[in-house]
């Protein structure tokens, strides 16, 4: 599997810029929360290259970083890839809202309720439990439309129509 590292340019930089923004969305508030608690002095965005090696450095299995940058990501009109609070993520660029994150060997993604709604009726989950014995109720820390990735073909779908529904609030 190969990687691209890119440098950033002036329109990258304008788009971190952009996504700076999100820290005081209220769609980011509880996510922010929840990923800064490992890591408080970290940046809340931060470009995806800011890592040395962000596929098995930031907290979050290859896997996992893989299906969330080069799948889902792929699947959008523009590059989202970021790190908030250190952790591989998917934001708008124009409103920085957090589209999906990594959460160690799990991910989550944002979605309109009623794609929610349906990626729980095909197999999405709202919570797991850590091997070390904790949980994550992803509705609970995160917001009433995150679920937790299931590998599922159509999340790829359902990420590009909420990215879709953002673009179009905005305009």
């Amino acid at each position: 599997m190969a990687r691209q590292k890119l440098s950033m340019n002036s329109t990258d930089r304008n788009r971190q810029t952009s996504m700076h923004a999100g820290s005081n969305d209220p769609l980011n508030a509880k996510v922010l929360r929840y990923l800064a608690r490992d890591r408080p002095q970290s940046p809340a965005f931060a470009p995806f290259d800011a890592a040395a090696d962000a596929y098995s450095g930031a907290g979050c299995h290859p896997e996992i970083v893989e299906r969330l940058w080069d799948q889902i990501g792929a699947a959008l009109p523009v590059d989202c890839r970021c790190l908030i609070h250190g952790t591989p993520a998917l934001a708008h660029p124009e409103s920085g809202v957090i589209l999906a994150t990594g959460i160690g060997t799990q991910y989550a993604l944002l979605l309109t309720s009623a794609l929610a709604k349906e990626a729980i009726l095909a197999g999405a989950k709202k919570t797991t439990v850590w091997t070390g014995g904790g949980s994550l109720d992803v509705q609970q820390s995160f917001g009433a439309d995150w679920v937790l990735g299931a590998w599922l073909d159509r999340e790829t779908g359902w990420c590009r129509t909420f990215y879709d529904s953002l673009h179009t609030a905005e305009s």
